[in-house]
């Protein structure tokens, strides 16, 4: 049998080399295609549920919340488990499914049940959302923001100022990167516009807290009103009531009272304020900043995401208010690729032991040159499958080459990879 295909090879070598040379081809480009990873990610087919209810306990919460919608989240096809956690002022339900489950058709009938679970649930100043499309291997790219001494901050804290740049220009500049699927901000405070009523203003105008509320609503809108046409030209009507400032804030009337119009800057104090926080973000242990952690797309490529992410940072850094700077923390790419250059290495130097020991034994460098021709066409094989099957290249995939055409081992140094990992996420 083998002498059969030796001499049909020996007969048809334009075949065979056409068709080496298409192995080669397509396996180099499959490569190119495939998703690298420092590590195969294993995680489960699950889909997050949050739930912001501020002021709630986590008793009610449990209660109101988080049982109702574990409740209705059982029976959805392909569901293994649900998993829930219910803590002060916010409800998180974890819901499993088989890993044969498509993840975007998960998220999908997830999403449709809890629009059934919503009447059930009391009413919350922000409906409940999905979780980002990410897995616990996601977490590719972290960053923070310093302040400049003696930066414009706009009247408000540092730490405040730069969270508040960092949620309204840094992250929708960087979720326009593909394979980015959200960005997390940590570190800082929110900000807020306080009002700090005086309550015997209110009792001495007689003004409820209700007539406060509904006054900032009120005030608070823009409204349309079609267009005019003067000659030739069109000219939209609008009303413009959209609060911008503290002192539009503190222009609101809420009522007449003894003919005069009582406006909130004389019942309550408007300043920034900062919304209470439960952690903090520091660099080195000696300064507080404002940090953001970059998740990856479900299955996307991770080198690609962090490569298209540092051509973002320089055109992110030029639309940052003077004084404002953006520095890369911490990203995987280093990470993947030491890991993968770890097994490449393996592969190289087994090819080269393989025609240095058949060229001393045999004493024909090309018998040793065809033999260890094999090793690189056997790998490229498995990565053309790996293409089909949809498995990312990593540690493990590409080791898995390795000892699959006899390579010995691994080096030592898989090892230290995992230090660098460590010691990169301490802060």
């Amino acid at each position: 049998m083998h002498r059969k295909i030796v001499d049909i090879a020996l007969r048809y070598r334009f075949m065979v080399l056409l068709a080496t040379l298409t192995i080669i081809i397509f396996g180099v480009y499959s490569y190119s295609q495939l998703p690298v990873d420092a590590f195969p990610d294993i995680s489960p087919i699950m889909v997050p549920v949050f739930v912001e209810a501020d002021g709630m306990a986590p008793e009610e919460i449990e209660r109101l919340i988080t049982f109702p919608i574990e409740s209705t989240m059982n029976g959805l096809p392909g569901v293994s488990h649900i998993k829930s956690t219910s803590a002060f002022g916010m409800a998180v339900i974890y819901v499993y499914f088989a890993d044969d489950i498509d993840i975007y058709f998960a998220r999908q009938i997830v999403s449709e049940r809890l629009s059934d679970a919503m009447a059930a649930l009391p009413d919350l100043e922000e409906p409940p959302v999905l979780g980002p499309i990410s897995t616990g291997l996601g977490q590719i790219f972290i960053y923070y923001l310093t302040l400049d001494e003696g930066a414009d901050t706009e009247g408000k804290a540092p730490t405040t100022y730069l969270r508040e740049i960092n949620d309204w220009i840094v992250k929708y500049q960087l979720q326009t990167v593909p394979g980015v699927t959200d960005i997390l901000s940590m570190g800082g405070h929110v900000l807020q516009y306080q009002i700090r009523i005086n309550p015997f203003a209110l009792n001495k105008y007689t003004i409820t807290l209700e007539e406060l509320i509904d006054a900032v609503k009120e005030n608070n809108r823009n409204a349309g009103g079609q267009y005019l046409v003067l000659s030739s030209e069109e000219y939209l009507v609008r009303g413009i009531g959209l609060l911008q400032t503290l002192d539009h804030i503190r222009e609101i009337p809420i009522k007449v009272f003894d003919g005069t119009p009582i406006k909130i800057a004389d019942i309550a104090e408007v300043s920034y304020g900062e919304e209470i926080r439960r952690g903090v973000v520091s660099r080195n242990g000696e300064q507080e900043v404002v940090s953001g952690l970059v998740l990856k797309l479900f299955g996307e490529n991770t080198s690609r995401v962090i490569e298209n992410l540092y051509k973002k940072i320089p055109a992110v850094q030029q639309s940052l208010p003077e004084g404002v700077n953006l520095y890369p923390f911490y990203e995987q790419a280093e990470l993947v690729e030491n890991a993968t250059w770890t097994v490449k290495k393996a592969l190289l130097q087994g090819a080269l032991l393989v025609v240095i020991i058949l060229a001393l034994f045999l004493g024909n460098l090309r018998c040793a040159f065809i033999v260890a021709l094999s090793l690189p066409i056997c790998a490229l094989i498995s990565i053309i499958c790996m293409k089909y099957y949809g498995i990312s290249a990593n540690l493990m995939s590409l080791g898995g080459i390795a000892i699959g055409i006899g390579m010995p081992g691994l080096p030592s140094g898989v090892t230290d990879r995992s230090s660098f990992f460590l010691s990169s996420c301490n802060p």
